[in-house]
């Protein structure tokens, strides 16, 4: 990757070119035009052949917010998709995003909650439940939630599937009318809504506290290339509810670690 001459290819962002992120061989590029992206894959094609690898055609996807313009590899078309998948997480240019990345967190741990269904719906103690819940499932519904965007129908979600399932472990039905807080009281499981909120408190104020040079913090100033928000009803950000307590200075605030704590309790206390 080193020897490929991409620093002047790929999204300016906050004055500096953002072509492409790695992790292990998964790959992915950023160009401005189809044709710049064609010329990038076709490069690290070659790159990859004089050192033995091969690029697969068949598992290369594209999406874009433009022109779906045809790509080649080595005369291959390459096909676009609406949504995929990169380290766990679901990328897509789509408004409704972030609820489709929930809502598939939400059934991945429906599934692992079945797998443990030998414990879950055994006559075993909540308390060795609980460690399920919080060791296993726990993390399984979070996956990425510092970068979720919080809206009151995404943090419902978050909600909604932990008291089911904490119902679920107890052998609670909805129409036996036991409210939350006593079912609480007997599970005793980290919640989850305060838990992911405080995830991505802790990732804000980490991003806020790095140098201007890290890309995680690039990105997160970035307003876009056109360097404003377009007309029209806004659409969700990361940023919102951090704004909305933390006030537009929230990285000078986040250098504060005493009062960003403190911020972080009242953030972690405010429901749907």
């Amino acid at each position: 990757m080193k020897d490929l001459d991409w620093e002047k290819k790929g999204i300016s962002i906050e004055g500096k070119n953002l072509s492409n992120l790695r992790f292990a061989d998964d790959i992915v590029l950023f160009a401005k035009t189809s044709k710049q992206l064609e010329e990038m894959l076709t490069e690290l094609s070659a790159a990859s052949d004089n050192i033995g690898l091969q690029l697969n055609t068949s598992k290369t996807k594209v999406t874009t917010n433009g022109t779906k313009n045809p790509i080649l590899i080595n005369q291959t078309p390459i096909e676009y998709v609406e949504s995929y998948i990169y380290l766990g997480k679901q990328i897509s240019f789509k408004n409704t995003r972030h609820l489709e990345e929930i809502d598939r967190r939400i059934n991945m741990t429906w599934r692992k909650y079945w797998s443990y269904k030998e414990i879950l719906k055994s006559k075993l103690s909540t308390k060795l439940k609980k460690k399920v819940m919080d060791s296993s499932l726990l993390p399984c519904l979070l996956y990425g939630a510092q970068t979720w965007i919080f809206t009151k129908n995404t943090l419902l979600k978050i909600r909604t599937c932990q008291r089911a399932m904490e119902r679920s472990i107890l052998g609670i039905k909805t129409i036996d009318k036991v409210n939350s807080t006593k079912i609480r009281y007997k599970t005793k499981v980290i919640d989850a809504l305060q838990h992911a909120q405080r995830l991505k408190w802790k990732w804000a104020g980490h991003i806020a506290r790095s140098s201007e040079e890290r890309w995680p913090k690039r990105v997160t100033k970035w307003i876009g290339p056109e360097g404003k928000r377009r007309r029209g009803r806004p659409k969700a950000r990361w940023i919102d509810d951090i704004l909305q307590l933390a006030g537009r200075d929230w990285m000078k605030t986040a250098n504060d670690r005493k009062k960003w704590g403190q911020l972080e309790e009242a953030y972690t206390r405010k429901g749907p």
